[in-house]
């Protein structure tokens, strides 16, 4: 995400992703609602599975989305906010407690930062760095759960959270991206984290629910029980594999394969007889080749319900599902393939909603876009922080760790 220096009132959001770089631009008006000004897309050519493995190309890419969405949205991109995704990223619960110290027993601020602060000091792999610490409720004397503990009297105040964390390395190498282009990174967000902001409401969230943003390199999923963040998940496996097993299986080079599974791809041979085909154009390097539509779905068919059986193997074993009452949303450009809906439904046991369109004002055009769900999530994260920070300069403390973290390579 990006926010611009000239004008405070502008913010921007970047996704480096597999298959494309994103940048998305939004004005916030006073009453804190954003109107989009400008997206700039670009190919992505050094990004696999979310993470960087060739720096000077995904650098470039980089460069060239930032280009686009300034050139698009007429603003002058200094300081971004920054979408993170890798099968790398994990998390874990922690429990942290304190007690009150005056004969009314009242919780104040002050323990309440306590809290958040023990938190961050919880111990994480050696390697890793924190990109959020996210509360889930607190627990006052063992009993009564609240998410606004101050005011309240209690002996005993104990916090749950989640914390999500990610490989040093791997986050340093793709905000140097951003950063060595003299663009500052103001924050990170999860991807998952980001993609809910973009559909998803309070409620929902307070019925429990589960987002799956089904990328072309990653499969990214969040789960909500009671508003709270209770569980993540980033699959290295995406839309690229359906595409590798096409060219595997019906002998195609990679790039037609790609074409077929965007123009033709579907998981249901439903009202389609053995024999029907589509034909592939010859090409300069390319003959003329039939594809028999059944063959194409079997195909697809395996490897995208490999991918949701793995995502619902994950939540099994978290035994939630009878707390899961607000569906299943699924999202993200390789949720577009034609079957979705009914294979997801076959697969987990609770509703499930296909997030293929977003309430945002200004240019619509990317209004139907679920493949970019997560950029523009991301604009509303970014928003949400600019409200609730609005005259800290670079990281906020949920992310400190972070910037200390870099600030040994000169980044910050």
């Amino acid at each position: 995400m990006f926010f611009v220096k000239k004008k405070p009132s502008v913010i921007a959001a970047l996704e480096v992703g597999s298959h494309k770089v994103v940048a998305a631009v939004a004005e916030v008006r006073e009453d804190g609602s954003l109107i989009l000004r400008g997206v700039g897309e670009a190919s992505s050519s050094g990004v696999r599975k979310g993470e960087v493995f060739d720096f000077q190309n995904a650098q470039k890419d980089i460069g060239s989305a930032l280009e686009e969405a300034e050139n698009n949205a007429d603003v002058e991109i200094e300081e971004v906010f920054l979408s993170i995704t890798g099968s790398h990223i994990k998390s874990h619960k922690v429990r942290v407690k304190t007690a009150t110290d005056d004969e009314d027993h009242l919780v104040t601020d002050e323990q309440v930062r306590d809290l958040d602060e023990a938190a961050g000091e919880q111990a994480i792999p050696e390697d890793h760095a924190v990109l959020h610490e996210l509360l889930q409720h607190y627990t006052l004397d063992g009993r009564t759960q609240t998410i606004k503990p101050v005011g309240l009297s209690a002996r005993e105040i104990e916090a749950d959270y989640l914390l999500i964390h990610g490989l040093q390395t791997r986050l340093e190498t793709v905000v140097r991206c951003v950063m060595e282009l003299d663009i500052q990174v103001k924050g990170v967000v999860l991807s998952s984290y980001a993609t809910a902001q973009s559909f998803m409401n309070a409620e929902v969230k307070k019925q429990g629910a589960v987002v799956i943003d089904l990328g072309s390199g990653t499969s990214d999923y969040m789960l909500y029980i009671d508003g709270a963040v209770a569980h993540i998940g980033v699959l290295g496996v995406g839309g690229d594999h359906l595409t590798h097993d096409i060219s595997l299986g019906l002998k195609l080079p990679y790039k037609r394969s790609e074409e077929l599974k965007i123009r033709h791809g579907l998981l249901y041979p439903t009202g389609i007889s053995q024999d029907d085909q589509v034909i592939l154009e010859r090409s300069t390097n390319n003959e003329e080749r039939s594809i028999y539509l059944h063959s194409l779905a079997k195909i697809m068919y395996l490897r995208q319900r490999e991918i949701l059986e793995l995502i619902k193997k994950d939540l099994d074993s978290l035994n939630l599902w009878d707390r899961i009452n607000g569906g299943l949303h699924i999202t993200g450009g390789a949720s577009q393939v034609e079957g979705m809906q009914k294979l997801a439904t076959d697969v987990f046991p609770v509703p499930v909603r296909l997030a293929h369109e977003f309430q945002l004002e200004g240019d619509q055009t990317y209004s139907r876009r679920p493949d970019l769900a997560g950029v523009l999530g991301v604009l509303r994260y970014a928003r949400n922080y600019e409200i609730t920070h609005p005259s800290v300069r670079g990281w906020s403390r949920v992310t400190e760790s972070f910037s200390k973290m870099f600030s040994h390579i000169g980044l910050f």
